[in-house]
């Protein structure tokens, strides 16, 4: 079979999925610097005139602007690049840059990896106007995350059935062909994570869900058979919004979407209470929810970090995770909860509060991760895991990228994974423990 590469942390969304108000006022994309270097194309401006007036030259500032984003936005164009590609060819897309990049994957003599083992998060960005209470359009639809589901499941549908070549008559395009090779031979085995906000939910319609993904779980004994499950239904369904809605082959077989979903993704900035503890009908959905996680083996991934999609008020006290996780870890009916908290747990400023706390988890709760997706774009950035990683810790950390968010900071995601494989902050070992043995540990127990 040979070496697989787990990416325990990665997205796939287009600009239809996020709430758009929360993409682009992340602070890691309109940023500090990135307004300074617009700023200072109006130099002799900023001496004369309050920034203010700079308003009386918008002609002016438009094509500044306008050059700043095709000269030295060259990330952010990349990262629209992609995601303003059909979505349908994303995995496809990515995988044919990797394998053109010839270098460590694929089939070929001397790859270090043959397969790449992908865990797309859903996020759940809820109802995107509900806010907008002054607008016309003000009435959301009942499904916030649907849309998400069907374009990732024919995403998948897509990857298994179909190949990108090069044109043959068209230069510089590639041309979609059904595939030659098996589902074993694909590069990417894929696992995603089913985004959840449970105050988008009632109780019953929770309960319907994991019944809809989760359907016998709870009866894999063996962590080599769910893993079996999730690989025999890859690339098995094809599904449409009318589908989703009206449920008719859902109906018509009871496990047809099971074994769809590896995991589940939480994401408190976007307003999920891990311990809504004054408010007892929110409690009792997240106590649910944690219980069929444990019962059914279903790992989470949680988004630990002080940036991000951030649009609730309350996102800094929701993501610590001394605070509202440590009233969850340590009841003992959720001592077993495996959850990974993303992103190392970090702060920005140098604080190191949230990764300590994790560290300290790692000592109690068995099934606690944490992962390195969005820290480490280059080679230097593994000193920060190979700081925190020792005999007590290394089976705890894991590999993530957070592609296509990366893109901010990363060329590619080539570049990223190069990355990981030539940093000599880690030795061989280490790198096999974080994208190979602790990943599959987290995924299927």
């Amino acid at each position: 079979m040979g070496r697989k590469f787990y990416d325990i942390h990665y997205h796939l969304f287009d600009l239809s999925h996020p709430n758009l108000l929360a993409f682009f006022m992340r602070d890691d994309l309109i940023s500090k610097n990135s307004i300074r270097k617009v700023l200072l194309k109006f130099p002799f401006m900023m001496k004369l005139l309050p920034l203010w007036m700079l308003i009386l030259a918008s002609a002016k500032a438009a094509i500044r602007i306008k050059e700043y984003l095709s000269t030295d936005a060259r990330n952010f164009r990349n990262l629209l690049s992609v995601i303003e590609g059909a979505i349908e060819y994303h995995f496809l897309y990515t995988e044919y840059f990797l394998l053109k990049g010839n270098r460590y994957f694929g089939n070929k003599s001397g790859a270090k990896y043959n397969k790449i083992v992908l865990s797309p998060l859903l996020m759940d960005f809820g109802y995107k106007n509900l806010r907008n209470e002054d607008c016309f359009y003000n009435l959301p639809p009942s499904k916030p995350v649907m849309n998400q589901v069907v374009d990732l499941f024919n995403a998948i549908w897509f990857y298994y059935n179909y190949d990108l070549i090069i044109h043959p008559e068209k230069e510089r395009r590639l041309k979609l062909v059904p595939t030659s090779i098996s589902k074993e031979e694909k590069l990417f085995e894929i696992y995603p994570f089913l985004g959840i906000n449970t105050q988008n939910y009632d109780l019953r319609e929770i309960a319907a869900l994991f019944d809809k993904y989760f359907r016998g779980y709870e009866e894999d004994a063996d962590p080599a058979l769910r893993q079996k499950k999730l690989f025999d239904k890859l690339g098995t369904r094809r599904i449409d919004l009318e589908e989703m809605i009206f449920r008719k082959k859902e109906q018509a077989d009871n496990d047809y979407y099971s074994y769809l979903f590896a995991g589940i993704k939480l994401y408190p900035p976007l307003g999920f209470d891990p311990w809504p503890d004054e408010n007892d009908s929110e409690l009792e959905k997240v106590r649910f929810l944690y219980s069929e996680c444990i019962r059914r083996k279903i790992p989470i991934t949680v988004h630990c970090s002080d940036r991000g999609y951030i649009t609730s008020p309350d996102a800094y006290e929701l993501t610590d995770p001394s605070k509202k996780w440590q009233k969850v870890l340590s009841r003992p009916e959720f001592k077993d909860l495996r959850i990974n908290f993303a992103h190392l747990g970090t702060q920005h400023n140098s604080k190191k509060e949230w990764q300590k706390t994790i560290l300290q988890y790692f000592d109690t709760n068995r099934f606690v991760f944490t992962d390195c997706s969005c820290q480490t774009p280059h080679k230097a950035d593994y000193e920060k895991v190979m700081k925190i990683m020792n005999s007590d810790t290394e089976s705890r950390i894991l590999f993530g990228s957070d592609y296509v968010i990366n893109l901010i900071w990363s060329e590619s995601y080539n570049e990223y994974l190069y990355n990981f494989i030539q940093t000599s902050h880690l030795d061989d070992r280490q790198k096999e423990l974080m994208c190979e043995i602790n990943p599959k540990k987290f995924l299927f127990g």
